[in-house]
């Protein structure tokens, strides 16, 4: 049976479910090693992000601090699971999901293009600094006239004596203006995209934060122009042949982490509201008592519980290389757009004091939407799951 957590002083009678991951048992489903990951990185998140983390938020800063007490937990070299990491991405979401998406792309984007596709040198020279977050690194796919058409990008790198050339830009590129970048270019030569590692402070590197987001706002997304970038030969990974056998694998494997980000803004709306709403009173009565505000309550508890066992299984699946890249967008689209859902009730059960940073809900509103949007549309991503369920492509 799932505890009940009850309000000292005047609310004393009140008790509420104030944490959705007990309401099914769900931890049950969790073996000992994930639970302990997610333990830690919960007390992380909320003993050294929380109390800070919103400072940043509304000036759209890098939480230097707060990334630099991260560090010595060396999460990366724990989080060896989709599962682990996922719960990872979920407890720092419950918190602010911009830092969970920093998380993700420097546990998983960036360090698995390099392990899957890297050379023995590149793994030695990258891997352990990325792990330990002694270094940063960004992903750099998607450009200003290319989005969910990727595959059609137009950075191109051409081979000169001893290296490539890269010219071209890149847009919305988290991290993009930290240390490394893995980023995805076209050859001239063969019109494949091949993957390259790239140091920012190379010549013909230039980073530029894009301003006036409004979701997302820690997340440093840069504008990124290449003028005439010269790549050592062994900066380019080798395995990273095309589009096929690089940048799908990459995304296919990211996005089951994506989903674990979305599962940690609903934990976040409904642990926010349930403790707001069984603290406020109107009419002479808890407002957690109305009918309305309870229907809200139970419909953002039993989408998360849903949208949990989806992931989970999903993430399982990952795991024993069983789960289709039909699969995989199936449960990233719906996910994501019932955490909009999630997001938008809970914001209207708090009233105006919905609007306000510490109370959560108006930040999870607005960085859903991203979380809706990348790694793959809403859109883009049924129809994957669409083609594999039919066998005919409704897209390129």
């Amino acid at each position: 049976m799932f505890r009940l957590n009850q309000l000292a002083g005047q609310f004393k009678e009140v008790k509420f479910l104030a944490d959705p991951l007990e309401y099914l048992q769900l931890y049950d489903m969790l073996e000992k090693d994930e639970k302990d990951i997610c333990y830690a990185v919960r007390k992380f998140a909320q003993e050294k992000a929380a109390p800070t983390i919103n400072k940043y938020v509304e000036a759209a800063e890098f939480p230097t601090e707060i990334v630099e007490a991260l560090k010595p937990l060396k999460l990366i070299h724990k989080t060896d699971t989709y599962v682990k990491t996922g719960l990872a991405y979920l407890e720092l979401a419950k918190v602010d999901a911009g830092l969970s998406t920093f998380y993700l792309l420097i546990s998983s984007l960036v360090p698995y293009s390099i392990e899957t596709f890297g050379s023995e040198q590149q793994k030695q020279k990258y891997l352990t600094r990325i792990k330990d977050m002694d270094i940063l690194g960004g992903w750099a796919l998607t450009e200003k006239e290319y989005g969910s058409d990727a595959s059609s990008i137009q950075t191109t790198v051409k081979k000169v004596q001893g290296g490539y050339l890269l010219n071209g830009n890149k847009r919305w590129i988290g991290n993009g203006n930290k240390d490394i970048l893995v980023v995805w270019a076209r050859n001239i030569e063969n019109n494949n995209i091949e993957g390259f590692i790239i140091e920012n402070k190379w010549a013909g590197v230039h980073a530029e934060p894009i301003k006036h987001k409004l979701a997302l706002r820690i997340v440093q997304n840069c504008q990124i122009t290449f003028k005439d970038v010269f790549i050592p030969d062994e900066n380019k990974m080798p395995k990273a042949k095309d589009f096929q056998n690089g940048v799908t694998q990459v995304l296919q494997h990211s996005r089951v982490g994506v989903p674990w980000i979305a599962l940690g803004i609903q934990a976040g709306v409904y642990e926010n509201v349930i403790k707001f709403t069984t603290r406020r009173k109107q009419f002479g009565k808890n407002i957690a008592g109305f009918q309305l505000q309870q229907e809200r309550l139970a419909k953002i508890l039993t989408t998360f519980q849903a949208s949990f066992l989806m992931v989970l299984q999903v993430s399982r699946l990952a795991q024993e290389k069983k789960a289709t890249l039909g699969q995989i967008a199936a449960v990233k689209a719906w996910v994501s757009d019932k955490t909009r859902e999630v997001a938008r009730l809970g914001r209207e059960m708090m009233g105006g004091d919905g609007i306000l940073i510490e109370n959560y809900c108006i930040k999870a509103l607005t960085d859903a939407e991203v979380v809706y949007t990348y790694e793959g549309s809403y859109d883009i991503n049924s129809l994957i799951a669409g083609r594999e369920i039919t066998g005919l492509a409704a897209f390129k």
